[in-house]
């Protein structure tokens, strides 16, 4: 037993450390830790992360995650380049958040489609929005830091709408849309903290009815609650959320969920918040083996009208990276037109 217990103190040193150590990063986001929002090990691109062991008693929606191949070469002596970003207009807004619009959008749109990201570098975000080919405008939001930076100032509930504002006006002023334009479908996704600004958004009617869609990229996080002695995920955390689910499963939002198994141990980790929506959207969770982007694989899978779940094997922290850094493969699920490709495609 005390070895056991020593070695959950040293992978839990490990985890901390990793994620403060990186924190600071241009790839890599911070990870979310309160009482209700875990904190996986991520960050560096060009450096393995410590894992996270799965326990024993991990529920049967939870399949075996494959092992990963090695690398061809070792992340120590691979040089590390960074891509060109992706082409397009960019600038920054007043109150917080970088607008994108990708080259190709139409300047004379008159009703515009809107994502809003949280959580991560606007160089990834940018490049898996325009790798999706979506039609319209994409503002991230990255603070750092973790989930609480986020629901904080998103607790202010102007702070959204005067984002909505600023960037419509903006995009006017430059000429990127026609004079008379306005913001068609808006939608939110978040990776890793960026939940905590989800989390405050959904807790405000007019933010809940306005967002169309959600792409939770395995982000949501929450406490546990003792009842009759089982411990559960804290309905409290996930009331909006799971209100969220419902509307999806009537097709009346939609949710796109991904997850990894990655198991923080002291709160709910993603799976277990998956189960929570999946159950709230009344829908069934299979057993699946198909290959997902890049290297990742998609073993479970979860659908009712337009509420959508993948679990994504792997219970690291670079298992969890991979959720933003392949966010075009689910990103080209959200209801919005896509932009036509260029004649040389």
């Amino acid at each position: 037993m005390r070895t056991l217990a020593l070695r959950g103190a040293v992978v839990a040193a490990m985890l901390l450390f990793g994620c403060r150590a990186n924190e600071s990063r241009a790839d890599a986001p911070a990870r979310p830790a309160d009482p209700s929002a875990a904190c996986p090990a991520l960050e560096r691109s060009d450096a393995p992360a410590p894992s996270a062991t799965q326990p024993p008693s991990a529920a049967a929606s939870q399949p075996a995650p494959r092992p990963a191949p090695a690398p061809a070469t070792s992340p120590a002596s691979a040089p590390v380049t960074q891509p060109a970003p992706p082409p397009g207009e960019r600038f920054g807004l007043p109150t917080v958040g970088e607008v994108f619009v990708p080259a190709g959008l139409p300047r004379d749109l008159a009703q515009v489609d809107l994502v809003v990201h949280f959580h991560g570098t606007p160089r990834v975000s940018e490049r898996e929005f325009a790798a999706a080919r979506l039609r319209g405008v994409l503002v991230t939001v990255n603070y750092g830091g973790l989930s609480g930076a986020y629901e904080q100032p998103f607790s202010d509930e102007t702070l959204f709408g005067r984002v909505l504002a600023e960037a419509l006006t903006a995009l006017k002023e430059r000429q990127l849309v026609a004079p008379h334009a306005t913001w068609r479908r808006v939608c939110v996704s978040s990776f890793s903290a960026g939940f905590g600004a989800v989390r405050a958004l959904l807790k405000v009617p007019a933010y809940f009815d306005r967002i169309d869609a959600l792409y939770l990229a395995d982000t949501l996080y929450a406490g546990y609650v003792a009842e009759d002695g089982v411990r559960k995920v804290n309905p409290a955390n996930m009331r909006d959320f799971v209100r969220f689910a419902a509307e999806a499963a009537a097709g009346r939002k939609t949710l796109l969920v991904t997850h990894s198994y990655l198991v923080p141990g002291s709160y709910a980790g993603t799976h277990e918040t998956a189960d929570e929506l999946v159950a709230a959207a009344g829908a069934e969770r299979r057993t699946v083996d198909e290959p997902g982007p890049a290297a990742m694989r998609i073993v479970s899978r979860a659908e009712r009208g337009s509420f959508r779940l993948w679990g994504c094997a792997g219970t690291t922290g670079d298992d969890h990276m991979a959720h933003f850094r392949n966010m075009r493969f689910w990103y080209r699920e959200l209801p919005l037109e896509r932009l036509r490709p260029p004649a040389s495609d």
